[in-house]
């Protein structure tokens, strides 16, 4: 992942984080502290475009890669049983080291579930919290599109390729067929159950954002989080699919600023 582009106000650096060095990028010096969550074996890259609309003096942005995953390695990453709740662990200990009290928590699917655990463990220091294309549970119709994707090879050539150059094919296509494997687990061992025992303990107000055509996870899985989230708020992008983050950056930008600058 190239940096040199980043401006003064941005800092890509390790910090040691329960003897992992973990890697996060700064950006911004504004008051209102924001920690994201990317996507299951993503990179930092991925939530850049995110922050660029994101008024720097008004925000101060954190992005994280979290063991195993981008530049926080070694350790390889881990899908064992707990995975979800262990990033979740991590997230908080990094915040707590960076000296962060008080911050507002985003996350992208598998990175929501984390931020919604992370979110229900320490609900007294989130500010807002906002997820989107994200699940509080996994249905054996959804671990059947994803096996789809079990072959790394055969991703999108823009999903591929900027992976491959991060991970390498090996460990991008074995860590994959893992988590697969960890879903399938947690269908099998715990009812489907990611993180549902959290939402009943978020106190922030949360924004809930998903496209109508995400050709992952149906809109219920949405409905699911607005129901059982109390002080939520939906917001659906018609025409979205999966990355409504990237294909429509000037709406997803404008709702997640509104909602986070309203008292």
């Amino acid at each position: 992942m190239d940096f040199s582009s980043m401006d003064e106000n941005q800092n890509s650096t390790k910090i040691k984080i329960k003897g992992v060095d973990i890697h996060y990028v700064k950006i911004g010096n504004g008051p209102q502290k924001l920690l994201i969550f990317q996507g299951a074996l993503g990179q930092i890259s991925d939530n850049l475009l995110l922050t660029q609309n994101f008024d720097q003096k008004k925000y101060t942005v954190y992005l994280w890669d979290p063991p195993g995953d981008g530049l926080s390695r070694p350790p390889v990453r881990d899908f064992s049983p707990g995975f979800l709740n262990r990033d979740a662990d991590y997230a908080i200990a990094l915040m707590e080291t960076l000296g962060v009290d008080k911050y507002s928590m985003l996350g992208w699917c598998n990175g929501g579930s984390t931020a919604i655990i992370a979110a229900s463990k320490v609900a007294d220091r989130v500010d807002k919290l906002v997820v989107w294309s994200c699940s509080a549970y996994v249905t054996g119709n959804v671990l059947e599109v994803l096996e789809s994707s079990r072959d790394v090879h055969r991703w999108p050539e823009s999903r591929r390729i900027p992976r491959f150059k991060m991970y390498g094919e090996k460990y991008l296509s074995d860590k994959w067929s893992e988590l697969l494997d960890a879903f399938q687990a947690i269908l099998n061992d715990d009812g489907g159950d990611v993180c549902i025992g959290a939402l009943a303990q978020i106190k922030a107000p949360t924004l809930i954002l998903h496209g109508i055509w995400d050709e992952i996870l149906p809109i219920d899985h949405a409905d699911f989080l607005h129901k059982n989230i109390k002080d939520s708020i939906l917001e659906i992008f018609p025409n979205g699919e999966h990355d409504i983050h990237m294909s429509f950056p000037v709406k997803f930008n404008s709702l997640v600023d509104t909602f986070l600058t309203i008292k």
